[in-house]
């Protein structure tokens, strides 16, 4: 017969303190993890469109303030694109706003395969995406609108059985020593928009000609 001692008493109740502060520690690390995954998702909404896999405005302002930045600091360049998606509202009215949403998608995952890491891609409005280019001057950028042009033209975006028509006009600009925020945003839009009146064809760009 096992006798009970004082000492087996206190070694048992220290094992099973032990196992119950080990198994409190891996619940305490689960919780952590999972705060941590939801703190990473609500960063990620801060960030990110709601519709799209882009960036929001919000964040796209803070990497051209950024930017901007840098090129006052370092001289380092960076070239701004201006993209319009022209005739949502036709599609919208045509084939529904389900197909214009997937037109947004389309364009969407067409800019975002067509970049590097160190650039930035979001959408800025309801049909209007923007890029900031890292290391590019305007001609640079001009020419990056002229192969997104042919990605658009070459790609189709079929929603269903219906082959939607896409085309987007595009405003280049390069950031500028001494620019505001909002500078280099309107000599793109007014680029953009100079795009916009020019003959149609399946895709338009014009550069601001910035000095």
């Amino acid at each position: 017969m096992t006798r009970a001692t004082t000492r087996n008493v206190t070694r048992d109740a220290l094992s099973t303190d032990v196992s119950a502060l080990e198994e409190e520690l891996i619940a305490l690390r689960k919780e952590v993890r999972l705060l941590q995954l939801a703190n990473a998702e609500l960063e990620l909404l801060v960030v990110r469109d709601t519709l799209t896999p882009l960036f929001n405005r919000r964040h796209f302002m803070a990497c051209l303030t950024e930017r901007l930045n840098r090129l006052e600091r370092y001289g380092t360049p960076s070239a701004l694109l201006f993209i319009d998606l022209d005739g949502l509202k036709q599609i919208n009215d045509t084939f529904g706003h389900a197909a214009g949403d997937y037109a947004l998608l389309h364009m969407s995952r067409l800019l975002a395969g067509a970049i590097r890491t160190t650039d930035i891609a979001a959408r800025v409005g309801g049909d209007e995406f923007a890029l900031l280019l890292d290391g590019l001057c305007e001609s640079e950028a001009v020419e990056k609108a002229a192969m997104l042009s042919t990605l658009i033209s070459e790609t189709e975006c079929r929603f269903g059985d219906d082959l939607l028509p896409l085309s987007a006009s595009f405003g280049c600009t390069s950031l500028q020593i001494g620019d505001s925020d909002f500078a280099p945003i309107a000599r793109a839009d007014v680029a953009m928009y100079a795009a916009k009146r020019q003959p149609e064809t399946t895709t338009t760009l014009a550069a601001a000609n910035s000095p």
